[in-house]
């Protein structure tokens, strides 16, 4: 009877949830997969092999977040495991869902460990930082494994899964009739398709509808949900204005007369006022102050409307007056239709226009502060070019410290799915690889990253993979020559900037870095060379690497910084 090798099932099993690329460096223990993608192009998977496992995670995690797809990272025995591991951790702290396949030695040599080469506790490790991790014992168990890691990954608060198979076990036989591959997990499934307590429902909509004032907060849920437009229509309705968090940027386009962006100043200060919150999917972290004044009203004068998919979300670092728990998507559709009976169609709240007042005199501020000088340019008028220059639709990675302030101060996200960044993890070096998953996901859309030099160089060596992939992404570079965020942290810290310690970088060219690997290069000084090199880089279809040297001493305080500071200090 014919038979099949427990990697051609794992690999069966993970095509039948649906075509997914594969991120992961080849290795003898899983090279099963790579012929299976070789001889069955018919399923739609593909590998796209980084230059470093950690890369191929945040690939995944970029890909994710443009489809609402999970992507397949992938890592060998031991040290291919131990590099994977910190961009699995990066996607769990985001909750990304991923499907992470590891490999380990053979089952004689890692249950228990006797010293082999390249073993370590692999599944008690990522179980550590996964919603799971699955070690695989037969290959029969295989597809139920499958099943489970997706199921497990895209309900609840989602994240990674790991399975980790055995080399054995990958290359073990199984009987082909007798190993079914698992089945498609239903999307309504995955979904978590239920709505909120008709009760709770009603209590939450007499709240919005007798409100002095409303406003409305989203966090990163309503744009992995796809509920911005139940958003929108709800907004819309009640004429009230609505705020994300930072990781929540482009469930209502920026330039919507109802938006107050992230870091809106005296608009967002103003709006703790509001004597109703609606909450929907957000945890009121760090970076919104934790639920605490001055960034919100204090609970006995703004009640607290939230919604989550999960109870130990709700309430959690604010105290919730009315619980929704359901997908955000049905649980708006249920509000926006219980409102409508309750109240006609609103006029926009007399509130909003002053909120945007507020809004437009600090984007005013920093536009005459920032925004005029030429040679260098401010970090901050890079940004505004760009936005400028790309397209509503346009996929926005940002990466860094500083750069990554003057990007959220600067850049408006016009449209959902198009603004990536490690908001809650803050990590790294995630942007070239996230560009590269994005453009994966969006072929005929720019993608558009904006780093710091210090970021940048962490995963450098992608920009080959970019190359090699034939993936147009643009890369442009805000080069301040040190670890800018350090430099401000030091001066609050020394009090002075007479000195700093072990910050400076040495001159380097990035541009060149980038020619050197195929990519379009250019190197800017001045505004007004850089939307001609913007031109020519999107001109090219290949990667691109624009070198901006930026005003380094601005670029210590960038805009915002305080607010920064005092997220810090809220507890």
């Amino acid at each position: 009877m014919a038979e099949i090798t427990g990697g051609e099932l794992l690999m069966e099993c993970l095509a039948n949830q649906g075509p997914a690329p594969v991120f992961g460096i080849p290795d003898g223990g899983y090279n099963i997969i790579y012929q299976w993608v070789h001889d069955n192009p018919d399923r739609g998977m593909h590998i796209i092999t980084p230059r470093h496992e950690a890369a191929g995670a945040h690939m995944a995690d970029g890909f994710y977040r443009v489809t609402g797809v999970p992507a397949i990272a992938i890592a060998g025995a031991g040290p291919g495991a131990a590099n994977l591991i910190s961009g699995v951790i990066t996607a769990a702290g985001e909750e990304v869902p991923m499907i992470v396949i590891t490999t380990s030695r053979r089952s004689d040599l890692i249950a228990p460990l006797r010293g082999a080469m390249q073993t370590f506790e692999q599944v008690r490790a990522f179980r550590s930082v996964c919603k799971d991790s699955i070690g695989i014992i037969c290959p029969e168990r295989i597809p139920a494994a499958v099943e489970y890691a997706y199921k497990k990954a895209m309900t609840g608060i989602p994240g990674p899964v790991n399975i980790d198979v055995p080399e054995d076990i990958f290359n073990s036989k199984v009987n082909a009739s007798e190993a079914t591959p698992s089945r498609c997990v239903p999307a309504e499934l995955l979904a978590a398709n239920a709505g909120a307590a008709p009760e709770a429902i009603e209590a939450a909509a007499k709240l919005l509808v007798e409100a002095d004032e409303a406003i409305i907060h989203c966090g990163a849920t309503v744009v992995r949900s796809g509920a911005w437009k139940e958003l929108i229509a709800l907004a819309e309705y009640l004429g009230v204005a609505v705020c994300t968090t930072p990781g929540g940027r482009g469930a209502i386009p920026e330039d919507h007369p109802q938006s107050i962006p992230p870091v809106a100043g005296l608009a967002r200060a103003a709006m703790s006022q509001a004597n109703v919150l609606l909450a929907v999917g957000c945890k009121f972290g760090e970076l919104d102050f934790y639920g605490k004044p001055p960034l919100w009203g204090l609970p006995e004068s703004q009640k607290l409307i939230h919604i989550h998919r999960v109870p130990e979300r709700i309430g959690m670092n604010r105290p919730a007056d009315v619980a929704l728990m359901g997908h955000a998507p049905i649980v708006l559709k249920q509000l926006l239709d219980r409102v409508s009976e309750l109240t006609q169609k609103r006029e926009l709240h007399p509130k909003v226009k002053q909120y945007k007042d507020l809004q437009m005199m600090g984007e005013n501020e920093i536009a005459e502060k920032y925004f005029k000088q030429d040679d260098p340019m401010t970090t901050g008028r890079v940004v505004k070019t760009c936005r400028e220059f790309f397209e509503r639709d346009t996929v926005f990675v940002q990466d860094g410290g500083n750069t990554s302030m003057w990007v959220a101060n600067v850049m408006k996200i016009l449209e959902p799915r198009t603004h990536l960044w490690t908001a809650d993890f803050g990590h790294l070096g995630t942007g070239i690889p996230y560009a590269i998953g994005a453009k994966l996901a969006s072929q005929g859309t720019d993608v558009c990253l904006i780093t710091g030099d210090g970021a940048f160089g962490f995963n450098i060596m992608e920009l080959e993979t970019a190359a090699r992939n034939n993936l147009p992404i643009i890369c442009v570079v805000a080069v301040d020559k040190a670890w800018g965020m350090e430099k401000t942290a030091q001066e609050r810290c020394f009090g002075h900037s007479d000195y700093y310690v072990n910050v400076q970088h040495a001159t380097v060219r990035y541009d060149k870095i980038a020619e050197a690997m195929g990519c379009f290069s250019a190197f800017v000084e001045r505004a007004d060379q850089l939307k001609t090199a913007l031109y020519e880089a999107k001109q090219s279809c290949k990667p691109a690497v624009i070198h901006v040297a930026v005003d380094i001493d601005a670029n210590v305080y960038p805009p915002g910084n305080d607010l920064w500071v005092g997220s810090h200090q809220a507890r």
